[in-house]
């Protein structure tokens, strides 16, 4: 494991907003570090104190931190958020004068310091002066939409316990029709108001409104009402129409239901009006996808290949019957159905995939000519495939050692898509051409240009290892890498407005500045989310201000948002033109790849010995730094650990009290996400790629492809990675690695790195 140096802390510039408005002086810098010298400013400067505290949940901290400023001036804004510290404190009476105060004297201010009160009286029981805390809030002007939801939302939490509504208030009869929207689309409010229905005997009206609004709902709300229809109507078909069965039959294809759907579809057709209700075509198609689904596979290739006979191809139609005769272990018709699918849609996107899928099986069996014509077929095909064709295409030739041919092929690939995502893989795969040919000062010309355009991207990192930069196996950097300085913080300012395009800076409305200020405001007092109503427009609607981005960016994270503060960062990284990118201020480098959670990280990385800059690496990647978050198929939190891989992870660490909510610890995410690398490093000797290859695609997926490229260089290798997803997760986790490497390399980053890392633990190897 590498040895850093720790960096030196640096006081931090944070300083965030509206003087103007508010009154405030301008300030001098607070204390403990997030960014190297960040001061953010929106519209004017606000003194930070108190805030990192309050995010914290050190509330006496906080208010003592408010209390002791020695920029503070009395004013409103430091009235409210002395009236918010003094609420977590527990310190209430104080809390409602200020408060008060706030709502009585400031228009600006007043919604969010009523909704405070509101909730300080909900607390406390007082349901009456909640609501009318609240109905004062909403009672403001210029207040989005989503944050007027919010405040419904507490208003109904009212209501639900028995609060009467106001008699008056310009918001009841919007909180009318949102509550009325919110009852019918939730799974329990539809089947409720339906069942209300049918219990009237208007069963036509309830069925119109369970087709109309089943769309509306989230597929596993809407599989579980169609369950739940069919459970308690089956036994009286009569109330049910032939239209909308026939509909529910459908959506219980789309919940996988089969079974369900089936039943729905037979039942339907012994209906005597089944022939007008439903056209012959949508009863055939469902038919087929339902004895596909069921992998009734040759009852499902009659059934398509009919309603092929009848009315046409469509491509579902002839993926399925190819897909089914794959199944049925007949490869011979599969490829005939392929066949027939490129020639009727040879632009569709699926016709890509099986060119696609027929080009990388020729390349796996070293068929490099081959799979070049047929990667070249896929150019003029639609799809996300067809620019990493060119790649492909000019990979083949650099497999066959035809280096001239992959520098031409190349050459044209970077005419025709100059702004492809693919670009820096097909320039550094021209460098590595030149170099096979001992070109080594064309090698590093096209290098430089990548390094130059992107420094941050998997390719400008190799290209610099290949270059003597850094070390090709660990990614030290051993020369300084070009441009990477720590910038006084006005300068770095002044430069992010530089690049900024004159077309982007719009000008804040009236309605703007009232909003950036009440976004300010709440986050002062580390209320991010509740701030993110506010700030949302600004982050784009205003993207091109690059400036603006940034500010946002470092407040979200003093005021305890890493996710926020990221997802702000990103845009920010998006939107800085290739041609500035590679003078880039340290200060913002360390925006886009921030040191979040790295004290965390550095003690479980000691535990488990693991590069700590690595598990940041797999941070950014995984979750950008949202512990909150979680995927599809099910994985949560900071390091994306799945349920089971967590209950694993906890019998092998003997904690007995895991359960999947768990994992949104961020914590125990860490713990959990690190020892598993750790896992995953043993088992691969250390190798990082073939890790990060298990992480993302499981073991069994990495073992395949180390035992199929075994021989393969590192470059080879990477872009032989057999799925698509976790080619792109490799190089992006590699590229952040080597990113972060340079800059703890640089004076003035700030990672909480350790001072002497143990080379080997006791435990590293038991498992």
């Amino acid at each position: 494991m590498m040895k850093y140096p720790r960096m030196s802390v640096r006081i931090i510039h944070a300083i965030l907003l509206f003087c103007a408005l508010f009154g405030l002086p301008q300030a001098s810098p607070p204390s403990p570090p997030i960014y190297p010298q960040a001061m953010p400013h929106l519209p004017g400067p606000i003194s930070w104190a108190g805030t990192r505290e309050f995010a914290a949940g050190s509330f006496d901290a906080a208010l003592l931190a408010v209390k002791t400023d020695s920029r503070r001036a009395d004013s409103l804004l430091w009235l409210y958020k002395l009236g918010m510290m003094n609420a977590g404190a527990g310190n209430t009476a104080e809390a409602v004068d200020a408060l008060n105060a706030v709502g009585k004297k400031c228009p600006t201010l007043a919604p969010l310091a009523m909704e405070q009160l509101g909730d300080m009286a909900a607390a406390a029981g007082d349901d009456p002066l909640a609501m009318d805390s609240y109905g004062s809030a909403l009672g403001a002007s210029g207040l989005p939409q989503r944050y007027r939801q919010y405040l419904f939302e507490k208003v109904k939490s009212l209501t639900d316990r028995g609060v009467s509504l106001p008699k008056s208030g310009s918001w009841l009869d919007d909180y009318r029709k949102w509550e009325r929207r919110q009852r019918m689309f939730t799974a329990a409010g539809l089947e409720a108001i339906c069942d209300s229905l049918i219990a009237a005997d208007n069963i036509a009206e309830a069925d119109s409104l369970l087709e109309q609004h089943l769309s509306d709902l989230a597929r596993r709300d809407a599989c579980g009402v169609v369950d739940r229809i069919f459970q308690k109507r089956s036994g009286d078909t009569t109330l049910v129409g032939t239209k909308f069965l026939f509909s529910l039959a459908t959506q219980a294809t789309g919940c996988r239901n089969f079974v369900l759907a089936e039943r729905m579809l037979t039942q339907a057709q012994r209906r005597p009006d089944f022939s007008k209700a439903v056209t012959a075509r949508q009863s055939s198609l469902l038919a087929a996808r339902i004895a596909y689904g069921r992998e009734q596979w040759q009852k499902a290739i009659e059934l398509y290949k009919k309603y092929d006979a009848a009315y046409g191809g469509e491509s579902e139609v002839l993926n399925n019957i190819a897909r089914a005769y794959r199944s049925l272990g007949n490869t011979q018709n599969m490829q005939v159905w392929q066949d027939e699918h490129i020639k009727r849609f040879p632009s569709h996107q699926q016709s890509q995939e099986i060119l696609w899928l027929r080009a990388w099986n020729q390349e796996e069996a070293r068929q490099f000519r081959p799979a070049a014509a047929s990667y070249r077929r896929i150019f003029n095909t639609k799809g996300r495939r067809t620019e990493e064709a060119h790649i492909r295409h000019a990979l083949c030739y650099y497999k066959l050692a035809q280096y001239d041919s992959v520098i031409v092929h190349l050459d044209t690939f970077r005419k025709k898509f100059p702004q492809s995502n693919y670009l820096w893989a097909g320039m550094f795969w021209q460098g590595k051409a030149h170099a096979a040919m001992n070109r080594n000062e064309e090698a590093r010309k096209v290098w430089n240009e990548i390094v130059k355009l992107d420094p941050s991207d998997y390719h400008a990192h190799r290209a610099m290892q290949l270059m003597g930069y850094a070390d090709s196996g660990t990614g030290k950097y051993h020369k300084a890498p070009p441009n990477t300085v720590l910038l006084p913080e006005n300068m770095t300012r002044a430069w992010l407005d530089s690049i900024s395009p004159s077309s982007t800076k719009k000008r804040f409305s009236g309605a703007d500045s009232i909003a950036l200020r009440r976004g300010a405001a709440l986050l002062s007092a580390a209320r991010t989310d509740a701030a993110a109503f506010f700030l949302d427009n600004f982050e784009t609607n205003f993207s091109g201000n690059l400036l603006l981005q940034y500010d946002m960016a470092s407040a979200y994270a003093i005021a305890g948002s890493n996710a926020r503060a990221f997802r702000a960062a990103r845009r920010l990284a998006w939107r800085i033109p290739m041609e500035h990118r590679e003078r880039m201020p340290m200060q913002v480098q360390a925006v886009i790849f921030p040191p979040f959670y790295s004290t965390t990280i550095r003690q479980y990385a000691e535990r488990f010995n693991v590069d700590p800059l690595f598990v940041s690496a797999v941070m950014r990647q995984e979750s950008i730094f949202d512990a909150a978050i979680s995927s599809p198929v099910g994985a949560s939190g900071l390091m994306q650990v799945m349920p089971a891989t967590g209950r694993l992870i906890a019998q092998e660490l003997k904690e007995p009290n895991f359960t999947p909510d768990s994992l949104f610890n961020y914590d125990l995410n860490i713990r959990y996400g690190t020892y598993y690398l750790r896992k995953r490093l043993n088992q691969f000797n250390g190798d990082f790629v073939l890790t990060l290859c298990a992480y993302n695609a499981g073991s069994n997926n990495a073992i395949k492809w180390r035992d199929k490229n075994r021989k393969a260089e590192y470059d080879i290798f990477n872009e032989d990675i057999g799925f698509l997803e976790t080619r792109g997760y490799v190089k992006k986790v590699m590229g952040n690695y080597w990113t972060y490497q340079r800059l703890v390399a640089t004076p003035g980053y700030d990672y909480d790195l350790p001072l002497e890392p143990i080379d080997d633990y006791p435990w590293a190897h038991e498992w």
